[in-house]
């Protein structure tokens, strides 16, 4: 009875500490009671499946599909990060229960009389052992992982992803190649020195394998830094340009004002009220335009963005509609011109792809805590059903896929979210 106490604890201790990892390392999507629901759920779907194998194998990492699937349904529901991550997640989980319990049963059966298969079916005080030795460097091992990848998001790409995991799939593999030959093989001390070598040797892979998996990702992310302050500095030399060409309009008025006084004022001279009425109106129409110049917010930066992008509207000929309710101070000036001013680029590109429906639609306002912006545009065609992940279909990809990293970018900065859909014809963005 009290054996079956002490395995049963080891189960549900092993399957808590995996389903915590697994949530801290990527934390929840959202901060609703479900997140509750999703981590008993992954829980319990770990006990269950651990003790249904335990019945069925000595082993239980014999089946190592089945514990990665579990994190991985998890994280697809409830968890943040990319697909990529959630299964390499799985699999370093996974591949520390393997490894942590193959090398204690290893080291103990080598430096022992006992057998591997004694040590996993007995009762006794090596039994004992091998379960709080187990226990204690898986949960070593996951707290040195979090203690690492502590405010360090990765950012990898594809084929990287997919080299990392073949490194932990061949490792599990070996793993368990290694404990079949063991449980099957004669107990002798030169069986056992290889198997320890052999532990040792793919803990050393694994560990350089994070290693050089850190390393690249901040690589990365440095040259992602880069490429944003890049993009960011042609906005602000596109800004530049715009209101340079203000300033030029306005230098332009005024050199021709005087004349355009006196013309005036030479009709109204005349008695010629009527025509002289014409003549301004006319004026205002065709020859004194400032652009538009739009007050909506309290800032004044993220005016003079929606009055550039607004005015660019125009010379483009699409319509611009705006409804702006919500209060902007709780996010950095800098931050929201540049979201709005990409958010705006990304759109004017569309329409000035269709002849019909020019129209871009503007929305800005409060939701709980939260600032809401949503943009609109129609499309001549489905976007999503082609791009659904949005990448650049230009030649130049690192600075045409700057803009929409720019975006994200500054959503994640600020603990928002972001999402694409189309409805109608009209393609929308929404960020908060």
């Amino acid at each position: 009875m009290i054996w079956t106490v002490i395995e049963y604890s080891a189960t549900l201790i092993q399957c808590f500490v995996s389903t915590e990892f697994v949530t801290r390392y990527l934390g929840f999507k959202n901060d609703s009671y479900k997140k509750y629901i999703g981590f008993i759920t992954a829980f319990i779907a770990q006990v269950t499946a651990t003790l249904i194998m335990n019945k069925i194998t000595i082993f239980e990492g014999v089946a190592g599909l089945i514990y990665p699937g579990i994190v991985v349904i998890y994280g697809i529901f409830f968890l943040n990060g990319s697909i990529f991550e959630k299964i390499i997640i799985a699999c370093i989980d996974n591949g520390l229960k393997m490894i942590t319990g193959i090398s204690v049963l290893t080291l103990i059966s080598y430096i022992s009389p006992y057998e591997v298969t004694n040590l996993i079916t007995q009762q006794g005080i090596e039994r004992f052992i091998v379960l709080a030795m187990a226990q204690s460097s898986y949960f070593f091992l996951t707290r040195m992982i979090l203690r690492l990848q502590r405010n360090n998001k990765f950012a990898l790409s594809i084929m990287e992803w997919i080299a990392i995991l073949s490194v932990f799939i061949t490792s599990f593999a070996a793993g368990v190649l290694v404990f079949e030959i063991l449980i099957t093989s004669p107990n002798t001390r030169q069986n056992g020195f290889f198997a320890v070598l052999i532990m040792i040797s793919l803990i050393l892979i694994n560990v350089l394998c994070y290693y050089i998996f850190v390393n690249i990702s901040a690589k990365n992310k440095e040259r992602l830094q880069y490429s944003l302050m890049e993009l960011r500095l042609k906005e602000q030399e596109k800004n530049l340009v715009e209101m340079k060409q203000s300033y030029e309009e306005i230098r332009k008025i005024r050199h021709d004002m005087k004349n355009y006084v006196e013309c005036a004022a030479t009709l109204l001279h005349n008695g010629k009220d009527t025509e002289a009425k014409t003549y301004l109106s006319t004026l205002l129409e065709n020859k004194i335009t400032f652009g538009t110049q739009l007050v909506l917010t309290i800032s004044d930066a993220i005016n003079a963005v929606i009055s550039s992008k607004a005015s660019l509207c125009q010379r483009h000929n699409i319509i611009f509609h705006y409804e702006i309710t919500g209060s902007v101070e709780k996010i950095p000036e800098l931050d929201l011109s540049i979201l709005l001013a990409n958010l705006f680029d990304n759109a004017i590109e569309a329409s000035n792809r269709i002849k019909n429906n020019r129209e871009i639609n503007l929305k800005i306002y409060n939701e709980r805590n939260y600032l809401v912006i949503l943009i609109n545009n129609y499309i001549a065609e489905s976007v999503l059903d082609k791009n659904p992940h949005l990448r650049t279909t230009k030649k130049d990809k690192l600075q045409h896929g700057v803009g929409s990293l720019s975006i994200k970018d500054i959503v994640n900065k600020h603990n928002g979210m972001i999402s694409f859909y189309e409805k109608n014809g009209i393609f929308m963005l929404t960020s908060g």
